[in-house]
């Protein structure tokens, strides 16, 4: 039956509310990235424009020190009279104060700065912090060791650094820039399904299976801004998806519960968006303070997609999935049956995936040693019954999951949405 003018208004309204609200996710998304850009930008040009210090360092070092002094004094003087530098603190090898100069600008700032507490020593590495000014003015703190061409420290630079009037108007066209793209992008996206819509509208069982598909496919494009955050592929979303699909579908669970584990699997790092690239790329093993800065991603991921009628259902996959069936995991430390149905699921997916796949810093394991490494997690890591279930399906998964293409994957994917989305 083809609805009446009321009934299709109000779908119209409820397709415009959906995309509006994914725009705003997305543009929160690409607004969080483009800052954690920025604050390494200015971090580098903080860092550049310290290194002027380091011949007339050396020079002081080694030369008449009354004569080498006064140029470290016209330096400093020079980065303070062209606002580069507002304040400067200099030291010798031994950490002896050399030269200290303030610009006017500097005190106001440096009570904000002052209230850290942090060492002007910084003898490994540069170290430097943004703050805001007023008319959102970016200041950098750096701490900075000042070495020579063979990596000696021949002292010491504290400094506050003012970014230029011209970088702000870059880095504030360059948000306006990647946010005007991705409202571009919606509206135009709009623009095309809107009429396709209205053309297609033969009754209340297309529109929502429509809406569905533009669900899925931004469920995708989230998806895929984690991955290429993570330096990953929306491969990886592919076979997790199907992995606890199939898995799923081996223990009969609902189709309520099914629509929750494909958004849930989709999203499940959609937290990592918060977490800084010096961490989230770091090639060598994390710290334990970086180790737990990555497991916040679970309650970022809550936080972005909480806010979305639609994606709640995915929370018990987003939070949950590092849970282990022992309580040792992470997340809201659950044990055994109290973790939810479809994190539990989710998890064997996800291990099996990274055990199977190929990553820049290990080969794929063999479907044997695959595993057995997860029978070793049985009852610690992994609900026993479903993994129990997981080894009738792994060999099957690996043949025909493990090893294809994009588009193999995709349409697979395609068809698992149209069967649990779809209404009948």
């Amino acid at each position: 039956m083809v609805p009446d003018s009321r009934i299709h208004k109000k779908l119209i309204t409820r397709l415009i509310l959906v995309w509006a609200a994914l725009s705003l996710v997305i543009g929160a998304a690409v607004y969080f990235i483009e800052i954690r850009k920025i604050d390494s930008y200015v971090g580098r040009m903080a860092t550049e424009e310290s290194r002027g210090f380091v011949k007339v360092m050396q020079d002081y070092l080694t030369g008449p020190q009354t004569g080498q002094r006064e140029q470290l004094i016209q330096e400093s003087q020079r980065h303070i009279q062209k606002e580069h530098f507002i304040a400067v603190e200099l030291y010798d090898g031994n950490k002896q104060k050399i030269i200290e100069m303030r610009h006017p600008e500097g005190e106001v700032i440096e009570e904000k700065i002052k209230k850290h507490g942090l060492s002007p020593f910084m003898d490994k590495e540069v170290h430097y912090e943004k703050f805001y000014g007023r008319a959102g003015q970016i200041y950098v703190l750096i701490l900075a060791p000042l070495k020579t061409e063979n990596n000696s420290i021949i002292g010491y630079l504290n400094g506050i650094y003012k970014v230029t009037a011209e970088t702000m108007a870059e880095i504030r066209n360059r948000i306006v820039f990647s946010l005007l793209q991705v409202v571009l992008i919606i509206f135009l996206t709009t623009a095309v399904i809107y009429p396709i819509v209205l053309i297609l509208n033969k009754g209340l069982l297309r529109l929502t299976t429509d809406l569905s598909h533009a669900n899925i496919g931004m469920l995708k494009v989230l998806g895929s801004a984690v991955a290429k955050r993570d330096s990953d592929t929306n491969l990886h979303n592919y076979r997790v998806t199907i992995y606890a699909v199939r898995l799923a579908e081996s223990t009969g669970i609902k189709k309520e519960d099914m629509q929750a584990l494909i958004k849930g699997s989709f999203l499940h790092d959609v937290g990592k968006i918060a977490i800084s690239d010096n961490i989230l790329l770091k090639p060598g093993k994390l710290t334990d303070e970086e180790l737990a800065n990555m497991k916040t991603h679970v309650r970022h991921g809550i936080d972005i997609i909480g806010h979305y009628a639609w994606l709640k259902d995915a929370a018990d996959v987003v939070l949950h999935h590092h849970e282990k069936f022992d309580g040792t995991g992470y997340g809201a430390g659950l044990k055994n049956t109290h973790i939810p149905l479809n994190a539990r699921i989710f998890a064997i997916a996800d291990v099996f995936d990274a055990l199977t796949s190929e990553r820049p810093y290990k080969k794929a394991f063999s479907l044997i040693a695959a595993m057995d490494i997860m029978h070793a997690g049985d009852g610690s890591h992994f609900d026993p019954d479903l993994l129990a279930v997981f080894d009738t399906i792994a060999e099957q998964l690996h043949a025909n999951v493990s090893r294809a293409d994009g588009i193999t994957l995709e349409i697979a994917l395609d068809e698992i949405v149209d069967r649990y989305f779809k209404t009948s």
